[in-house]
């Protein structure tokens, strides 16, 4: 009975959440739902309660004590308690054999990715520019001996271009989405090369020269 009212509190609360979008309803689906929630709270302490009294009165530790020895098909807890450290210990390995055959396959599905990705231009140079502008803007920056000044946009993004060297394992990424001042107060819009090392995930060079980008 209690596990039912949990199960309908569950799916009660749930259907207030989508109510309360509605703000006819908002009212009313606040105060019912959080009704719900406290009657279920309740419903599944009690239960869990009566579980584990039951399980403690059949002689086991608890109710996942009991649910262990069901799952091992033991009926007896004199028996379940004599090999229950071994059907422990086997699914505690069992578990972490799945768990490691699981990062083995997503790690090799992952480098079988990135091997598809390397061979794409578009893909492997887009798959480092976040990174590397995050990096390379502050040592453009640094390049200004007076002010200076960002002009790249939504549209228009510090490092437009690229060039992958070393079979990937260098892009250098290329922009001109900067002015700088020189010692006249003249703004000079500067052309940018920053060389990102995408193994090390860190710059290794930045040149930045007077002039704008070829179209």
């Amino acid at each position: 009975m209690l596990v039912s009212i949990s199960i309908f509190g569950i799916l009660y609360a749930v259907a207030m959440v989508f109510l309360a979008f509605f703000k006819r309803c908002r009212k009313f689906a606040v105060w019912t739902g959080l009704v719900a929630v406290v009657v279920t709270l309740t419903s599944m302490t009690v239960t869990g309660s009566q579980l584990t009294a039951a399980a403690e009165a059949a002689g086991y530790d608890s109710a996942d004590d009991q649910r262990n020895a069901q799952r091992a098909g033991i009926n007896d807890p004199v028996i379940w308690h004599s090999k229950r450290e071994a059907y422990l210990k086997t699914w505690a390995a069992e578990t972490k054999q799945k768990e490691a055959a699981a990062k083995a396959a997503k790690e090799q599905e992952s480098a079988q990715a990135d091997a598809t990705c390397q061979n794409d231009f578009n893909c492997w140079s887009n798959k480092f520019n976040r990174a590397a502008t995050k990096a390379c803007a502050p040592q453009v920056e640094r390049a200004a001996k007076n002010n200076f000044e960002w002009t790249d946009s939504f549209t228009s993004p510090k490092f437009p271009r690229a060039a992958i060297n070393n079979n990937g394992a260098s892009i250098t990424y290329v922009g001109d989405a900067i002015k700088m001042q020189n010692g006249f107060g003249a703004w000079i819009i500067m052309t940018y090369e920053c060389d990102f090392d995408t193994i090390a995930g860190s710059v290794t060079a930045v040149r930045v020269n007077p002039g704008q980008l070829a179209k």
